[in-house]
């Protein structure tokens, strides 16, 4: 069996931007890493700012993402399954 290798947290950041993208960063880091299948982040703060940034780095690591809006709700993010 393989060590796990330990995964960096978000840093804190006031800006929005910056903030989501990190969140979205470790949900594809988690994904991509097998430590999760499918992750939805809810509550991001502008995901719509940041989404075609998180859709290439989920591409680059081989895991799906889609940005979902369920009528007046906010924006979910959702990561994985591995493709």
């Amino acid at each position: 069996m393989d060590a796990p290798a330990p995964l960096p947290f978000p840093h804190a950041s006031l800006d929005p931007v910056e903030h989501d993208l990190a969140e979205i960063e470790a949900a594809i880091d988690l994904v991509a890493g097998g430590l999760a299948t499918r992750i939805q982040l809810v509550g991001l703060i502008r995901p719509e700012a940041v989404a075609p940034t998180g859709l290439a780095h989920a591409q680059h690591k081989g895991v799906t993402f889609s940005l979902d809006r369920r009528g007046e709700a906010p924006f979910a993010v959702t990561v994985g399954p591995r493709l």
